[in-house]
């Protein structure tokens, strides 16, 4: 999918290497504490505060993973982390380089598209299945995860970091509350590495750019025709709000996009909304 993973795909020059910002061990917030709790052993805790940094966009595109710096910060031991590491090249969030160690894999507008195009595949095997073996508490989770992300104070989301990250986890939440009756376990396996890589692109978005309007009415029409077992209808929704989001994202600068997350100022941009969203968009400007 990504040839020469170490430069960029769209061949543009890449931005000055950040690397991971350092905290000491007593600074750690209480995220941190839990992730560390909540993990079995330290590779999976070092795997999954690897993961996050990178799809929050904490750890810079391109950026040289460097063991001696990382084992300080998060306080495990050096053959931890590679081992952490291994799992990620796994995910294509990470490269390897041979004898030079490990990156983050570049973001670029190329990458993202591909990224759509398979999910959109995936993404409608998995929910066409989740549907047909659906049950009550399925429904009950679809349910549940849709009303905890409407939630979010979407009005204040621009002004807190914090709110972005709550309404990406949320999101997700809801996302994999959807096709959580899919029972192909390659189906959910290819979906996720798809979806995890599609959330660093998605974070960007969201941390820059803001809510996309009409995103939850788009949420919403996907929801109800889960639930009511239409599920042509829900994957033409599901392709139609992937799409969407690889719409908004291609109209951001390509070294913005490949710079990542930190530091880069937002901007309002306007987007087109689905066709779920259009009537709801109507009712509320006439009143």
């Amino acid at each position: 999918m990504r040839p020469g993973q170490a430069k960029s795909m769209s061949g543009s020059i890449l931005p000055p290497e950040r690397g991971p910002s350092i905290k000491p061990a007593e600074m750690w917030d209480e995220k941190d504490r839990h992730h560390r709790q909540d993990a079995k052993t330290l590779i999976e805790y070092a795997y999954k505060r690897l993961k996050i940094g990178i799809i929050r966009g904490h750890l810079a595109p391109g950026s040289k993973l460097k063991i001696e710096r990382l084992r300080k910060e998060y306080g495990v031991a050096s053959s931890t982390l590679r081992e952490a590491l291994s799992l990620l090249v796994a995910d294509s969030l990470v490269t390897a380089e041979g004898q030079q160690g490990f990156r983050v894999v570049q973001m670029s507008i190329e990458d993202f598209r591909e990224i759509c195009s398979l999910r959109k595949m995936m993404e409608t095997l998995a929910l066409r299945e989740s549907i047909a073996n659906g049950d009550e508490d399925w429904e009950a989770g679809v349910v549940g995860a849709f009303h905890k992300l409407n939630l979010i104070d979407f009005k204040r989301l621009n002004s807190s970091e914090a709110l972005v990250d709550a309404y990406n986890e949320r999101n997700h939440a809801f996302h994999e509350a959807l096709v959580a009756a899919c029972r192909s376990s390659w189906v959910r396996r290819f979906r996720s590495v798809l979806y995890d890589n599609a959330r660093r692109y998605r974070h960007l978005s969201v941390a820059k750019g803001g809510i996309r309007p009409g995103i939850q009415a788009e949420h919403r029409a996907i929801m109800e025709a889960a639930l009511a077992r239409d599920a042509d209808l829900a994957c033409r929704l599901s392709e139609e709000h992937i799409d969407l989001t690889l719409h908004r994202l291609a109209q951001f600068p390509a070294e913005e996009i490949a710079a990542g997350f930190p530091g880069l100022p937002r901007r309002g941009i306007a987007a087109p909304t689905s066709a779920a969203a259009r009537p709801r968009a109507r009712a509320a400007k006439r009143s």
